[in-house]
């Protein structure tokens, strides 16, 4: 069987060590299981993202939704150029503009 070396971060080792003893298993039988499971599903077996900075309604709170919608307020055009819907977005958390062209501009950023 080829030896592989991997470098982990100061504990890591350790503590998977533990846990691992803790189930029976070794720290190799571990990276196996691991490498065997990120082929199978053909990368990572979990969600891996990268964290936003935008914030939804859903992460604001009463006054910074009521901040947040004032200055939309107060950013908006005096005379509208187009026609457009005001939508509250469900999937995003986000309230938009959609526009009769199909254009989508979102009002919270």
């Amino acid at each position: 069987m080829p030896t592989s070396t991997i470098r982990l971060d100061e504990g890591v080792r350790e503590e998977t060590t533990r846990i691992a003893s803790e189930m029976g298993l070794s720290f190799n039988a571990v990276m196996n299981i691991l490498a065997r499971k990120f082929n199978a599903e053909k990368g990572f077996p979990f969600l891996v993202k990268l964290e936003t900075a935008r914030k939804t309604v859903f992460d604001m709170s009463s006054d910074e939704f009521e901040s947040a919608c004032q200055d939309a307020v107060a950013q908006r055009e005096e005379v509208s150029t187009m026609d457009y819907v005001t939508r509250f977005d469900k999937e995003s958390g986000m309230i938009a503009k959609v526009y009769a062209d199909g254009r989508v501009e979102y009002v919270l950023s």
